[in-house]
């Protein structure tokens, strides 16, 4: 009996063993089929071009960005960077002030993982260099000879010695970024609205005087950007039809390409509630989220418009006016926004500007009921006038205001 008990205890003991192995085995292989699922996924640049285009009414034709930083460069930044970043507006973990447009005007709430991953390959894929050449000002009260040895003693271990970022310790490029902007999100990162190193804990920038990062941001203005190269230039580049800026003396840029016939021309990266619709991508129109009545968004983007110092002008009921005289009519309503101060000094500049003033805003009701917030973009005019740098950044401050008051409008956040 004894002898016999040990047999089947011994059987047992295989059999246990031997499920073990199989479950540990089939874990293994689910692991690897999808590792393998995931490395065999090739990219689709053409794809993530068209994903961009709602990215190009902040940052540009090229992914070059807009000097004054309010929009960085993205063009040429790291896949594995670029994936992160997404992943950290979708869940929440860059709370700076940018989140909400990113995430409802730039189309990042729509990204799956492959259409983030296209999108990622296409700015990539971008050269600068050879497409839209940029010269990063120097910061005036910066010293590069002291920040080239404060970023040596610091920042070369994670951002690399020239500062191109690491892929093993997920850190970005700070070559060939604006230096107005890698100075506003060092105070982001100061005030805890972004995480160094990905850790709350991190006061890396405490510890350094203004007058210390500012000699860093010297150095780095002085190194060249050397993109990684994962993949081939891109034919037929650009992809993204909007006007281009026009070429100065100085630095030398691309000619300017012939500006096509303005057709309608829905862009396949549109979804339902984020669309691009003119060729020039002269507009952009937003609907306004469900759940939110056409009179919720009218209020959110009033309180936005005040607390942004830009005066609501006026406000044209069209389709009230229509009704009084016996004309049926969906609803359309337009709202006028101004910041007197910032518009005279656009006209003294050059009264054409004037024809664009003030900015406006559309509530539209379409043939199926559903309401759009609708807006003419300002990078059109922006980028189509070499303007005086304090002229530059009231413009560029201003076409960021009015997404910010459509965004509002059509999310009900403000």
């Amino acid at each position: 009996m004894k002898l016999g008990m040990i047999r089947k205890l011994f059987l047992l003991s295989l059999l246990l063993f031997a499920y073990q192995v199989s479950a540990e085995n089939t874990t293994k292989a689910e692991k690897t089929t999808e590792e393998t699922n995931q490395k065999e996924y090739v990219p689709d640049i053409q794809h993530g071009a068209e994903l961009y285009k709602k990215c190009a009414l902040c940052h540009g034709q090229f992914a070059q960005g807009i000097i004054g930083g309010l929009y960085p460069r993205l063009a040429g930044m790291p896949e594995y960077y670029l994936l992160e970043q997404i992943k950290k507006y979708q869940e929440g973990n860059r709370s700076d002030d940018f989140s909400i447009a990113m995430l409802e005007v730039g189309g990042m709430k729509d990204l799956d993982e492959k259409k983030a991953k296209d999108l990622a390959a296409f700015l990539a894929a971008i050269d600068l260099d050879k497409h839209y050449p940029l010269t990063i000002p120097k910061p005036i009260q910066g010293n590069p000879e002291k920040g080239k040895e404060l970023f040596n003693e610091d920042c070369k271990t994670c951002h690399g010695k020239k500062a191109n970022g690491k892929k093993k310790k997920g850190s970005p490029p700070l070559a060939g970024q604006y230096t107005e902007y890698l100075i506003r999100e060092t105070e982001f990162f100061k005030a805890k609205h972004r995480y160094h190193d990905n850790d709350p804990e991190d006061e890396t920038f405490d510890e350094y005087t203004q007058q210390q990062l500012y000699d860093i941001f010297a150095y780095i203005a002085t190194i060249p950007f050397e993109p990684e190269k994962g993949y081939p230039d891109i034919p037929n580049f650009p992809l993204v039809s909007v006007i281009k800026p026009p070429v100065p003396k100085k630095p030398i840029q691309p000619a300017q390409p012939e500006v096509p016939a303005m057709t309608i021309n829905e862009s396949t990266g549109n979804t339902e509630s984020v669309k691009i619709e003119s060729i020039t991508q002269t507009v952009l129109k937003m609907a306004i989220k469900d759940g939110i009545s056409a009179d919720d968004a009218i209020e959110a983007m009033q309180s936005k418009a005040a607390e942004l110092n830009m005066k609501a002008v006026a406000h044209q009921p069209v389709s009230k006016e229509l009704e009084a005289r016996g004309i049926d009519s969906p609803r359309l309503e337009i709202f006028q926004y101004c910041n007197p101060e910032d518009a005279i000094k656009m006209v003294k500049f050059n009264t054409i500007f004037a024809a664009y003033m003030p900015c406006r805003i559309a509530l539209v009701e379409d043939s199926k009921g559903k309401f759009w917030l609708e807006m003419v973009n300002l990078d059109m005019i922006i980028n189509s006038v070499a303007l005086p740098p304090e002229l530059n950044k009231i413009a560029i401050e201003t076409n960021g205001k009015m997404l910010d008051i459509l965004t509002a409008g059509a999310t009900g956040e403000f």
